[in-house]
Parts: C-alpha cells; structure tokens; sequence
C-alpha cells in the first residue's frame, strides 16, 4: 500500500518502558520509508500511566531520534502543554516540522506552539457544544498550519458522537472547522479544504530521509 504513511513512536502512558533495547526496535521501525512522523510522543499529566520522570527522559530521547532521522514529530499532550513547550524549546524542534495532535484547548495554550510554527489538528472535539475555546483557537491558527483528524476510535464528532470514530467522519470536523473560519460552501470552502490537504502531505506524504535510505542499506 504505497500511498499508506505511518508513525511510530512511544506512547507517554508506555514511557516507562523505555529503554536502550526499544530504542534499537523504534530505529528498525523508523526505516521503513513509509513512516512518516515519530509519534505520539509527549506528555500525559492527566492518567500519569507512566511516572513523570520516565515520560519526560522517553520525550526527550524520542526528540532526539526524530532529529536525528529527519522526521516530523506527533504530539500527544494532556495537562503538560507549558512543561512540553519547555522540553520542546530546550531540545530544539525538529526542522521536519511538530504536529499537536487532537488539540481541544483554547488559544492561549495554543499561541505560544504556533509562534514556534507548529502545526495543529482538531479532530472531533471541535464540534461538541462545549468547545467554544477551542473553536475560537481553531479559528486564529494560520491556514497553512491547520490539518483536521479522527482521534479513531475516540472523539467522534457531532452529529456521529457516541459512535465509533472513523476517517469518513473527519467530513464533519472539516466542515465545522470551515464555518469557524469563515468560509462559505462553494469556491471559497472548497480551496480550503484543498489547503487541509495539502497541509497534510506536505507534512507526512513525504520521501524517504537520507537517514532512512542509508538505515535500509
């Protein structure tokens, strides 16, 4: 399946199983050109699966790795957004480019990441009625830093919400993401949505990385 990209990465909740021995299997796994961002990585204050001090040496590791390999990274981050930008600007972020991953906050959190000039998505989260900051950051974000996803099988949106999320439902996100924005049905909707994805692919769908050619040799 060539058109298929994929990330790979260790979780936050798995961070405390990470040591030199994952590492070597995440470096195997990073060599297939089709992997395209390491990730989810980050921190996840919320259920503390792993101790804090483990997630924060796997997040560290990691953004090293997806440097060294010149790949984007994914973020997941719950409750840690302040501690992540921290870690994120002491180890540098990688010129491949960082993805916030199913971002439900509101501007304020989310300012400082795209004046680092990350990019976002939002996925179901954005249409539920009490998402009004969230709606309200999504509108601020720059159109050529916005991607849309499903958080599948998690956070399907209105009016599918309840159900198990799946890539047809992203429609939906999309949808409600154009209204926050302004952009009416028709040409204008139309060349957003072109926007979305072409931010998508110039992020993911992307060649093999020098690193990833000469690990396959």
């Amino acid at each position: 399946m060539p058109r298929v990209r994929i990330a790979v990465g260790c979780h936050p909740h798995n961070a405390r199983y990470y040591d030199d021995g994952l590492e070597a299997e995440l470096r195997r796994l990073l060599a297939d050109p089709r992997v395209a961002a390491l990730g989810e990585i980050g921190l996840d204050y919320h259920y503390d699966f792993s101790p804090r001090d483990d997630q924060r040496a796997a997040f560290r590791r990691q953004l090293r790795l997806a440097k060294e390999c010149g790949l984007p990274v994914a973020l997941h981050l719950r409750e840690a957004h302040d501690e992540a930008l921290a870690i994120m600007r002491d180890e540098g972020f990688p010129e491949a480019g960082t993805l916030l991953h199913c971002f439900n906050l509101d501007w304020p959190a989310l300012e400082p990441w795209i004046a680092e000039g990350c990019y976002v998505a939002f996925g179901g989260a954005l249409t539920f009625k009490a998402s009004e900051g969230t709606r309200e950051a999504a509108a601020r974000v720059p159109a050529n830093r916005l991607l849309t996803e499903t958080d599948a099988p998690y956070m399907a949106p209105e009016p599918m919400r309840g159900t198990s999320c799946g890539p047809a439902h992203v429609v939906f996100t999309a949808e409600r993401l154009a209204e926050v924005r302004g952009c009416e049905p028709g040409e204008e909707r139309a060349a957003f949505l072109e926007q979305l994805m072409q931010n998508a692919r110039g992020l993911l769908d992307r060649s093999a990385t020098d690193w990833q050619k000469e690990a396959r040799l």
